[in-house]
């Protein structure tokens, strides 16, 4: 199986790569620099036609036709399931693991991007978008908070997809001008996935991608 991980420097391209690495697998990286409008080049969004990276690409050795995914979740849930790892099989730890990876798809990844939006890159930044968007992140951070009191990881006890899911995002936690003291527990399961190898390797891909 060839593999090809195309993304930047991303909190949802850093989901990709470090679950790429937490999975041990064998892959080439495409940069695609979203700066400079590279994710809208032909060959791009003729596997992605929404014009957004990560996208991941498998090929396998018998000649079928590639299998080409896009959205972070969706990858997520793809590798998880193919390499048998990092998503719970027993359908109530599951289903519980898979409520906490949509919190980190669906209210903290947008909700950090609006805060950056509102705070840093948008030209006019009215002060009530600016509160209600980081209001939004402050409600979402007090709810991982308080989860992380009473286990282990976002999905439960183990360390799985969840976590891999929120730790990019958490990483950017000064786009919502955020302080991870304020919200120890997350703090603590922050540094603690934030030590592991795969997450460190993971979270420098693309090399030399920078945001500014």
């Amino acid at each position: 199986m060839r593999r090809t991980f195309y993304g930047w420097a991303t909190p949802n391209s850093n989901r990709v790569s470090v679950m790429l690495e937490e999975c041990g697998l064998d892959y080439a990286v495409r940069g695609v620099n979203i700066r400079r409008r590279e994710q809208f080049a032909p060959e791009i969004l003729a596997l992605n036609p929404y014009g957004k990276v990560p996208i991941l690409v498998e090929e396998a050795e018998d000649g079928s036709p590639p299998l080409v995914l896009f959205e972070s979740g969706a990858i997520l849930l793809h590798l998880a399931e193919t390499q048998g790892m990092l998503l719970p099989r027993e359908p109530r730890a599951r289903a519980e693991a898979m409520a906490w990876l949509m919190v980190a798809l669906t209210s903290l990844g947008p909700y950090t991007g609006q805060a950056h939006h509102w705070t840093e890159l948008a030209p006019e930044k009215p002060e009530a978008a600016r509160a209600h968007s980081l209001a939004l992140v402050d409600r979402v951070y007090r709810l991982l908070d308080g989860r992380l009191a009473r286990v282990q990881h976002l999905g439960g006890d183990a360390y799985g997809i969840a976590d891999i899911a929120a730790f990019p995002w958490v990483a950017r936690h000064g786009w919502a001008a955020r302080r991870l003291e304020e919200t120890p527990n997350l703090a603590r399961w922050f540094a603690e996935v934030g030590a592991r190898p795969a997450v460190q390797r993971g979270m420098t891909k693309p090399e030399g991608a920078r945001l500014e």
